[in-house]
């Protein structure tokens, strides 16, 4: 399989990276961090399928339209055809929201949604022509309820949810299958030194070697096999979809209260 990348110098992307090369796919490795990039592929990771030429990187940003356009063309040329994308490219701002950088939240924006819905439109009539044509967008239990203190964060992946719900449906007569992963707090870069309450009473539990087990069994399954939208990550994950589903609002309000709110 042909599977393309999206934030993949580091973290749950690089990870999903070395995962899935190791298991003969091919894959394209794209980021915004161009150095940081050239450094993670020279990873012994994938020195055979640099050897089999398994391998492409290049720049993306993935708020810019024409970027995408030139990393599908990468894709195109090095690998004849492109079976899934993983939307994974994000970035997190944390704090009380009249406390943050409006500017950094504004960019969250665009990255984390803005960046996923180009992904999801360029790709498609390349996914089309798949066999098993697929879409695995990173969202985030923080979109089962909405989170304080990553308010925007948190938004963003319920924005993330939603499009993969209603491109779920969209896309079935393209015989593209549309997903998520939701997984809780992840021990990465992105969470390292960050102080938030949730953080503090849950704990980071979760590797990105466990986000990336989730992907490349979602890559590697048949669509026919794949019956669920949301993949929640972890424990914890579970139990907060599967109580949001049955609980009453005002409960599920006051459950995530309790585990994610400053308390006066």
């Amino acid at each position: 399989m042909n599977i393309m990348i999206t934030g993949a110098s580091r973290g749950i992307g690089l990870a999903t990276a070395k995962q899935l090369a190791a298991k003969g796919h091919s894959v394209g490795l794209f980021d915004i961090n161009s150095d940081t990039l050239e450094d993670a592929v020279e990873d012994k990771a994938f020195a055979k399928a640099q050897k089999q030429q398994r391998i492409i990187h290049g720049y993306l940003d993935v708020t810019k339209p024409d970027d995408w356009e030139n990393a599908i063309s990468q894709m195109i040329d090095a690998f004849g055809s492109i079976d899934t994308l993983i939307n994974n490219a994000g970035v997190l701002v944390t704090g009380i929201l009249p406390s943050t950088s409006l500017e950094r939240q504004l960019a969250l924006v665009d990255i984390n949604c803005k960046g996923v819905l180009i992904g999801c439109h360029k790709l498609a009539p390349y996914l089309a022509d798949a066999d098993n044509g697929k879409i695995i967008n990173l969202s985030s239990a923080s979109a089962i309820y909405g989170q304080s203190e990553i308010a925007p964060y948190s938004a963003s992946k319920f924005f993330v949810r939603g499009l993969t719900e209603a491109l779920n449906v969209e896309y079935e007569s393209l015989g593209i299958k549309v997903v998520d992963v939701m997984p809780l707090w992840v021990k990465s870069d992105m969470t390292k030194g960050e102080s938030v309450t949730s953080i503090e009473r849950l704990g980071v539990n979760l590797s990105v070697d466990d986000v990336a087990k989730t992907l490349c069994k979602l890559t590697c399954r048949p669509n026919s096999k794949i019956n669920c939208t949301h993949y929640p990550v972890g424990t914890p994950a579970k139990v907060l979809q599967k109580l949001a589903q049955v609980t009453p609002d005002p409960m599920v309000r006051w459950l995530n209260n309790k585990m994610s709110a400053k308390q006066s």
